[in-house]
């Protein structure tokens, strides 16, 4: 940026503040979206807490959201993959197939990878 009469620290504040404020609005329309009741409401707490899979549902939503936003998705997708969601049900909500979303978000060392599998690794 060079040299500039903003801090270095007040640029990182903001952007610290804009990814908290668009972390609450993604929540925000994954509820609209999901047609789940009044953020806040107790029927809303209600209805997250019973929901079967709600957890991986509503990062899968939030993915689909922001993907066509145009947004950074590596944190939910990390989130998504925590709480069980696969490549394939990613790269759906993503409007990809399960190798591009992997390709494109997979972040685990293709060493780790074979580990994982199982398989020998022949090279």
């Amino acid at each position: 940026m060079g040299e500039s009469a903003v801090s270095s620290a007040a640029i990182a504040d903001a952007a610290e503040l804009l990814t908290q404020k668009a972390d609450m609005l993604l929540e925000r329309l994954a509820d609209r979206v999901m047609a789940a009741p009044t953020p806040g409401s107790r029927a809303w707490y209600a209805h997250r807490s019973t929901a079967a899979g709600s957890v991986k549902e509503r990062l899968l939503v939030r993915i689909a959201i922001a993907h066509q936003a145009h947004f950074d998705l590596a944190e939910d997708i990390a989130r998504a993959r925590a709480a069980g969601a696969g490549w394939a049900e990613i790269g759906e909500a993503a409007s990809l197939t399960a190798h591009q979303s992997r390709k494109r978000w997979d972040t685990t060392p293709a060493a780790s990878r074979r580990q994982e599998s199982g398989q020998l690794a022949i090279w």
